[in-house]
């Protein structure tokens, strides 16, 4: 078995892997065909895979961190390259992720997370749960049939794992109903609003029940957006119909109905601020108190 020097164990962006275990001769290495990417070596093509998600931070993190522990228990503990992994190998892998051994190797001390550039950094805060030893081969799936399709691997060696059918859900709907929100309404009505600190928080708590209830907006969305995003639009009637634009998850926009509900309930936090209703409405009309609360 090859051993793998000492300092060769670390973050991945740090590991330096002689050459009988760095790959560039690994067993599943594909031949023969056009590679896709220049990577030599199994170093260079995880970092090429992981290339693709750098602008997405904790995706980039979460790949980054699967990839680094299967290459640093490949070379560590069987003594050869990723690029030469079985089946069978991954089979042993994901007994290893319920009880990675030896733990001082392996897991962090004390059970805090250290720097990645610290020397008690580790591949492990603990062992790992059953879904999140699931979710561990998903991500690793997904590397090794993009380093196939890349032409840097000849074959897959996860895509021989049992795959379980999933079974459908049923569809739940989660909603307040007319019923139970005319009684969140009734409540914050019912909320003191004498004085200046009472009414500042009574129209904010009115404001964001009925942004988040009646247009279906995510926490972060409510936060990372502004007032400057309801925009109206006149329809065939020559009515104003007002639409909210909001950029949420995976910076995708979608456009969102602004019920008259919604903008007279909007009218009115406004007013409380003394802006106009409906002209101008953006973030940098909003007083100090208020500007850094985007939407809400």
């Amino acid at each position: 078995m090859n051993l793998m020097p000492r300092n060769a164990f670390g973050p991945l962006e740090l590991v330096n892997l002689p050459s009988e275990l760095n790959g560039s001769v690994g067993n599943n290495r594909a031949v023969g065909g056009r590679p896709q990417i220049s990577a030599q070596n199994d170093v260079d093509a995880v970092r090429a895979w992981l290339a693709r998600f750098v602008d997405t931070r904790t995706t980039f993190d979460s790949y980054r961190k699967e990839a680094e522990r299967l290459l640093l228990w490949t070379v560590t503990e069987l003594g050869k390259p990723l690029s030469s992994l079985s089946h069978e190998d991954l089979l042993l892998y994901r007994r290893f992720l319920s009880d990675p051994q030896p733990v001082a190797r392996w897991v962090m001390a004390k059970g805090r997370k250290w720097p990645r550039n610290d020397p008690g950094w580790r591949p492990f805060s603990g062992p790992l749960s059953a879904s999140s030893q699931r979710q561990a081969i998903v991500i690793l799936n997904t590397m090794f049939a993009w380093l196939v399709n890349a032409g840097y691997l000849a074959g897959n060696p996860l895509s021989l794992s049992r795959q379980r059918q999933r079974r459908s859900k049923p569809r739940i709907t989660r909603f307040l109903d007319e019923p139970t929100w005319v009684e969140v309404k009734a409540s914050i009505e019912s909320m003191p609003n004498e004085t200046d600190r009472e009414r500042e928080h009574y129209f904010r708590v009115r404001w964001l029940f009925s942004l988040l209830y009646l247009c279906g907006l995510r926490i972060t969305e409510v936060t990372t957006n502004t007032m400057g995003c309801f925009f109206s639009r006149r329809d065939r009637n020559g009515d104003d119909l007002w639409w909210l634009e909001v950029t949420g998850k995976g910076e995708k926009t979608r456009i969102v109905p602004a019920t008259n509900e919604l903008m007279m309930e909007l009218v009115r936090y406004r007013r409380e601020y003394a802006l106009a209703p409906y002209q101008d409405v953006d973030l940098i009309d909003l007083p100090a108190s208020v500007r850094t609360l985007r939407l809400i």
